[in-house]
C-alpha cells in the first residue's frame, strides 16, 4: 500500500445472503427478533418488511456509527417496533431483560464488516485505504491496533498472527514488527502494508492474501470477537421461544468453527435408555442443527458482491419439547 491509494469508497452496504436469511429466520411474522450485528441495517430493514405491524425488531452493535445510521434506515418502522443499542452481542440477554423481552423468535449474527467499515479510511479495516491503523468497533473502548502492536511482546504478536489470522509467516512478521516500531511507528495502515510488504515481497496476489490474515487477526485481537461470540450464542439460544432460531453467517474458519461446534453441542441428544427416569448421560439438548451443511452465497451473489465469497450460514432452531430425551 502506498500513500497514493484511494482515501474513500463506496459506502453502499449491501446485505449478504438476504434472502436465505429471511427463509431461515422468519418463523413467526408477529414474533420478535434480534439482530446481534446490525451494522449497517440492510439485514434488519429486510426482516422488518416481513414482519406484521405487531413484529418488533431488536438491534445491536459495538459500533457507534453503525447504530446512528441503523436508527436512521429503520426510522420509518417506528420507535415502538424497532429499538437499536449500542452495545457487544455477549450481552443480548442483559439487554433483552433491560427491552422486557423474556423470549425471542429468531437471532441473526452477520459477523462480516460492512461495506461502510471496509472504505471507511478512519477506521483502518481495509488495507486498501490509507488512514490509522484502529480496527476497533467502538474506538471509545480498549486500545488501537496500533497502540497494542506498539507495546505487545514479540512472541503475542506471532502467537496472535498464528491464532487469529493462520499465518505461515507469524514468526517473521513479529520479528520485523519488533525490530522497526521503535524507529518507525506501526501507525497507520500504510505503515502496516509497507512493513508486510518487506517481509513476503511487493507480488500480488500474495502480499494482498498475507495483509488480509494479518488484519483479520489483529482486529479480532483487539475486539477480543473470539471471547464474545461463544457467550452470544449460549445466551440466544436460551432466549429463543420453542421453534425460534439462530442465523449465524461467519466470515472465516475460527468464526465457523465456534458457530458449528456450539449448535453440535448444543443439539447433542441424550443417549441414555428409555426406561432411565431422567438423564444421566450429561447430554444437554437445546434444539436441532437446520443446515446439515453450511450453506454459501450463490454464484450470481457472489458475481454481483465480491464480499459476500467468504460467507458460510449456519441455522439452529429451538426444539427442546421434542428432543429432551432424545427424540428426533
Amino acid at each position: 500500500m502506498s500513500d497514493s491509494l484511494s482515501t474513500g469508497g463506496d459506502l453502499q452496504h449491501v446485505p449478504v445472503m438476504p434472502n436465505e436469511v429471511v427463509e431461515n429466520l422468519i418463523t413467526e411474522s408477529s414474533g420478535t427478533y434480534l439482530d446481534a450485528t446490525i451494522n449497517g441495517a440492510g439485514h434488519a430493514e429486510l426482516m422488518m418488511t416481513h414482519l406484521t405491524d405487531t413484529g418488533r425488531l431488536i438491534g445491536l452493535d459495538r459500533d457507534g456509527q453503525a447504530v446512528q445510521r441503523a436508527r436512521t434506515r429503520l426510522d420509518r418502522f417506528g420507535e415502538s417496533r424497532v429499538t437499536v443499542v449500542q452495545s457487544d452481542y455477549a450481552r443480548l440477554a442483559a439487554v433483552c431483560r433491560e427491552l422486557g423481552e423474556t423470549e425471542i423468535h429468531g437471532v441473526l449474527f452477520d459477523l462480516g464488516l460492512s461495506s461502510v467499515q471496509l472504505d471507511d479510511p478512519n477506521r483502518g479495516f481495509g488495507y486498501s485505504n490509507v488512514g490509522p491503523l484502529d480496527l476497533r468497533f467502538d474506538p471509545d473502548e480498549g486500545e488501537s491496533a496500533a497502540a497494542w502492536l506498539q507495546r505487545a511482546t514479540e512472541s503475542q504478536i506471532r502467537d496472535v498472527l498464528y491464532r487469529f489470522g493462520e499465518e505461515p509467516k507469524a514468526k517473521s512478521i513479529a520479528r520485523a514488527i519488533v525490530q522497526n516500531r521503535q524507529k518507525s511507528p506501526i501507525d497507520t495502515t500504510a505503515d502496516l502494508w509497507n512493513l508486510l510488504s518487506s517481509v513476503v515481497g511487493s507480488r500480488m496476489p500474495q502480499l494482498g492474501r498475507t495483509a488480509a490474515r494479518v488484519w483479520q487477526a489483529l482486529r479480532i485481537q483487539v475486539n477480543a470477537e473470539l471471547n464474545s461470540l461463544p457467550t452470544g450464542l449460549h445466551d440466544a439460544i436460551d432466549l429463543l421461544a420453542q421453534g425460534g432460531r439462530i442465523v449465524v453467517i461467519a466470515y472465516h474458519s475460527l468464526e465457523d468453527r465456534i458457530v458449528k461446534d456450539t449448535f453440535r453441542e448444543a443439539a447433542r441428544l441424550c443417549t441414555c435408555p428409555p426406561i432411565y427416569p431422567q438423564c444421566v448421560c450429561g447430554a444437554n439438548t437445546r434444539g436441532r442443527v437446520v443446515t446439515r451443511r453450511v450453506l454459501r452465497p450463490s454464484t450470481e451473489e457472489i458475481a454481483a458482491n465480491s464480499r459476500a465469497r467468504s460467507a458460510r450460514m449456519r441455522v439452529f432452531e429451538k426444539d427442546v419439547l421434542k428432543s429432551e430425551r432424545g427424540a428426533a
